[in-house]
């Protein structure tokens, strides 16, 4: 019986590339102070640029292969592998190319001669150094130059992929070894069995490997090893040569770090040599294969998660879509335009330099940072990749007529909703042709209708590409896929769960701390006032909230948290970021915070972030972030850099920096705001960023249930999938509502849309018509029917908005009513509400923050679903109700001031214990019944099990059943019931 060894695993590939056009070596043909096959360098020279060779030949005479191979050496010595094959080498007065690329079309016949013509080889145990016997496994030549080593493990023998790590760590010294210099490859791969690992930079113990597998793990595969992608897709001659072409390259990145010696932040410069992932070059190669097959025209959802290089990927897409042909044979490219937009008002500076970056000729970007008149001017120019954000677009919406006929591509980094409106619509509407006058001059207003309804609709001269880690239902429904069920499904993925894997971010639900706050709040002397519950219910929370005692508790908890943890992760540099519920609360817990620092003595303080100015009621002073840090002692820098210098170490915020803010150093998150959806995920995301000496992060949390935190990670955990799409149907029922209310005629809109479209450059002739129903509106029976008038055109504008832009509609008279009630809806009156302030009535009797405990929160393994956009009516409003100030500080009181003793808890846990053992219960909750049957049925179960206690345990059944408090406690259990009972 054969024992396995790594030599036939060896023999596999080998056989395997022979396949697919490799040609087998042996080492012994290696030059090694050259680096070289030099028999097949210049036997591809000579076959593809004999003239060139001649005239070289005419100055060296025979010794023209020994200078020739050497001038490619000294070349790649100085420049890297990937410019000289990129760039071909001069001398003497003679041009040679090293590489022929794959042609884009079939016009040149000479050069798909050559390309046919570059020489793929393999050499097995390749002895690369002069000063030992060490070989490595396989090593990859083109025309003769070595451009990929691979080390290989058979895991039958007992080692797998970690071992070739070690090996190149500790047996492959690049120190004096020509072969395994920086930018002499262009990658090192690590090879199992199962799993692939790469590296383009070898440093001995210092080297960092990534992942190169297909996904956390690669698929089964029939009579193949699970890795055979690598020799079988990846390292086929038509694959590298796109890959040497078109993904490769140097760059030099620049990060901003504290210089200890010269006290301040420097901007610290290092050269990579990037290789794409495999999910990069498999997104870019899928899009290109979707694009040549569906035409241009049609829409492309990419869901890459933050550590997807999100930003290289955008890079290669772009340059991509410049040079896409749809067969050989044709001379027109697929798009005239890319444009690459950000939402960001200030351009991405990364975006920009890896789009420069990737370009092998000057002149192919073009970043549009002065106004949109430069914009419009690249656009009638046919810039090939134009930069820009989103906000210039609306600006020339209205100018750009002699676009006619041309094609683009537009790639939006982190698309979101913001890019589903209006700014979308004129986006559409600048790159599509101008309303079209009829003979006399005069613009057709039904024409000019039609043409917007067009703008929003899908455009067949457009394709759209977003990306995001987190796409809300909006961007599934406009960018995704539909599925045979009818669902939404991104076309490209790379989850949060693969990141977090592979170590490209880290996991910031690990540690998760949560605090609750119990409190009783006390009724000052002085009469008892009839007031508005719901508005007084949330100004009493908002009362305790902002309250100096509570302030003070809080950033006392945060900074015991910070000085005992935080402050020694990351090898002493750890910072933390506060968020908090307001711009008044950000300057309320500042102020706060720089007091118990100095009280404390520490050698470091914080920083602010909030936009704007701010007042604080009772104190005349404007308070904004540059004047809290300067006084604070930052000055000349901005907040990122300032969070740099050690002098700070902790940084307020409300909504700014919330995302968009990429600081490694940050480890702990203390959470003050009540967080959801997207906005909980991206900011908690400001967690995930690695960085040398980072294992882990912290989460403390005073406001949010760990329930709710899990909810809102679990549709962006693996892949995203959009339950079903919105109804058009709904703009019907929308429709009949509005005008139920009989304050507009048929003849209002068209008499407004006829001047809308015919003067657009004034508003007196609108006016008149939008008054009078605006002063019919106001002759509604009562606040509740006008309130509810309004409340429905509001959701027909933003629906309409919305579908619109899915759904090519023909209904002109949709498009009329939209514009109308558009207008309608600004002109109406502003409900204002009496402001009631009950501060000088209460005051803050106790309060006690106590910490619930420390958990690690667990996603489940499974694609996360969204419902879509629904009409977003609610019930009419109702009046408020009103009730005396003291009952409803009692009702709170009996809410928040609730403390359960150690012995309660234990009961609690018994109850608990009870209905998961309840055979009934576990019938119904699984059953086929509603939501409302199960919770009721739940609810009736617990309230038997609690007056189990009536006797014995007086006081607590008191505490429990409180009406008040009843509530409550059915809706936590209910909700842990059923996630245990589900897995």
């Amino acid at each position: 019986m054969r024992k396995p060894n790594e030599e036939r695993f060896e023999k596999h590939i080998e056989q395997s590339l022979v396949k697919h056009g490799y040609t087998s070596r042996l080492y012994t043909e290696y030059d090694k102070n050259q680096c070289q096959l030099q028999e097949e360098l210049i036997g591809f020279i000579k076959s593809t640029q004999q003239e060139e060779y001649d005239k070289l030949y005419k100055q060296f005479d025979t010794s023209t292969d020994k200078q020739l191979s050497k001038i490619v050496n000294d070349q790649i010595s100085k420049r890297g592998v990937i410019d000289v094959l990129r760039k071909g080498v001069n001398t003497r007065g003679c041009s040679f190319d090293l590489v022929y690329f794959e042609p884009k079309s079939g016009l040149n016949p000479d050069h798909q001669s050559n390309y046919e013509k570059n020489r793929f080889i393999s050499v097995r145990q390749l002895h690369y150094s002069n000063k030992n016997e060490n070989s490595i496994d396989i090593v990859l030549f083109l025309n003769g130059i070595p451009i990929i080593t691979m080390e290989l493990k058979n895991q039958l023998t007992g080692q797998n992929i970690r071992n070739s790590e070690n090996q190149y760590k500790y047996d492959r010294n690049p120190l004096g070894e020509p072969l395994l210099q920086f930018k002499r490859c262009l990658v090192h791969f690590c090879v199992d069995n199962d799993n692939v690992s790469m590296t383009t930079r070898l440093g001995g113990v210092k080297t960092k490997f990534l992942p190169y597998n297909k996904g956390i793990e690669n698929p089964p595969v029939t009579d193949d090893y699970r890795s055979e992608y690598l020799w079988n897709e990846i390292l086929v001659p038509k694959s590298l040569l796109d890959i040497i072409e078109n993904f490769v390259l140097v760059s030099i990145e620049k990060s901003k770090e504290w210089n200890e010696k010269l006290q301040k932040v420097v901007i610290e410069k290092s050269e990579v040599l990037i290789f794409p992932r495999y999910h990069q070059l498999d997104v870019i190669r899928s899009i290109r294969n979707k694009i040549k097959e569906e035409g241009v025209g049609h829409n492309y959802l990419v869901q890459h998660t933050t550590g997807s290089g999100k930003s290289f990927s955008i890079g290669w897409l772009s340059h991509t879509l410049t040079s896409l042909y749809k067969t050989k044979e044709d001379t027109k490219r697929m798009f005239d335009t890319i444009l690459v937009i950000t939402d960001r008002k200030v351009l991405d500076n990364q975006l920009q330099k890896t789009l420069k970056d990737l370009q092998q000729t000057d002149g192919v970007v073009n970043p549009v940072d002065i106004n949109s008149k430069q914009l419009k001017e690249f656009l009638e120019r046919g810039k090939d990749i134009i930069v820009t954000t989103i906000q210039k677009f609306p600006v020339i919406s209205e100018t750009i007529s002699q676009l006619k006929g041309q094609t683009f591509g537009v790639v939006i980094d982190e698309v979101h909703s913001s890019q589903s409106g209006e700014t979308s619509k004129h986006l559409k509407k600048s790159l599509s042709v101008e309303v079209i006058e009829d003979e006399d001059g005069e613009i057709d207003y039904e024409e000019m209708i039609r043409k917007e309804i067009e703008s929003r609709g899908k455009q067949s001269h457009i394709s759209f590409f977003g990306f995001t880690g987190t796409p809300k239902n909006k961007t599934m429904e406009l960018f995704g896929r539909k599925n045979e069920d009818g669902k939404f499904e991104p076309f490209h993925s790379y989850s949060m769960k693969q990141s977090i894997f592979e170590g490209f971010t880290l996991d910031v639900l690990e540690h998760y701390t949560t605090y609750k706050r119990y409190f009783k709040i006390k009724q000052n002397e002085g009469e008892d006032k009839e007031v508005p519950q719901g508005k007084v219910m949330e100004q009493l929370i908002r009362y305790v909230d902002s309250h100096e005692v509570t302030i003070n508790q809080k950033v006392t908890i945060i900074l015991n948290h910070f000085t005992s943890v935080t402050s020694k992760k990351i090898n002493g540099r750890g910072r933390g970021m506060v968020v908090v519920r307001s711009r008044i609360h950000c300057v309320l817990f500042f102020q706060e915070m720089v007091k118990q620092m100095k009280q404390r003595g520490l050698s470091y303080s914080c920083l602010v972030g909030f936009s704007g100015t701010v007042n604080i009621e009772g104190n005349p002073t404007e308070y904004t972030e540059k004047s809290l840090n300067k006084e604070n002692g930052l000055e000349g820098s901005d907040i990122p850099s300032g969070l740099k210098d050690p002098r700070f170490r902790l940084l307020i915020v409300s909504n700014k920096f919330q995302t968009g803010f990429d600081e490694p150093l940050v480890h702990s998150m203390y959470v003050d705001k009540k967080l959801s959806g997207v906005q909980c995920v991206q900011t908690l995301s400001r967690l995930n960023r690695t960085k040398s000496g980072k294992t882990d992060t912290f989460v403390l949390d005073f406001v949010n249930d760990t329930e709710d935190i899990v909810e809102s990670f679990q549709p962006f955990y693996t892949s995203t999938v959009l339950t079903g799409e919105t109804e058009p149907d709904k703009l019907y029922d929308l429709q009949n509502q509005i005008e139920s209310f009989t304050i507009f005629t048929d003849d209002h809109i068209d008499r407004f849309c006829m001047e809308f479209y015919k003067y657009t450059d004034t508003d007196e002739r609108l006016q008149p018509i939008i008054g009078e129903v605006v002063d019919n509106w106001k002759n509604l029976e009562n606040d509740e029917q006008r309130e509810d008038f309004k409340s429905k055109i509001q959701s027909f504008i933003r629906l309409y908005s919305y579908i619109s832009q899915i759904i090519n509609f023909t209904e002109i008279s949709w498009e009329k009513l939209y514009v109308f009630l558009r207008f309608l809806n600004k002109k109406l009156p502003k409900g204002e509400s009496e402001r009631i302030d009950i501060t000088d009535s209460i005051d803050l009797g106790s309060l006690r923050i106590q910490m619930m405990g420390e958990s690690r929160l667990s996603l489940e393994d499974k694609g996360g679903e969204i419902d879509p956009m629904s009409d977003g009516t609610g019930g009419i409003p109702k009046e408020e109700q009103l009730d005396l100030l003291s009952h409803i500080i009692l009702r709170i009181n009996e809410v928040y001031g609730i403390e359960l003793s150690d012995e309660d808890k234990v009961d609690l846990k018994q109850v608990t214990e009870r209905l998961k053992n309840n055979e009934d219960l576990v019938s119904v909750m699984m059953g086929d019944n509603s939501e409302s049957d199960k919770k009721d049925w739940f609810k009736k179960e617990l309230g038997g099990e609690v007056s189990e206690y009536y006797g014995d345990r007086l006081e607590f059944y008191k505490k429990i059943m409180n009406p008040k408090v009843f509530p409550m406690i059915l809706e936590g259990m209910y909700k842990e019931y059923n996630r245990d009972l589900r897995g």
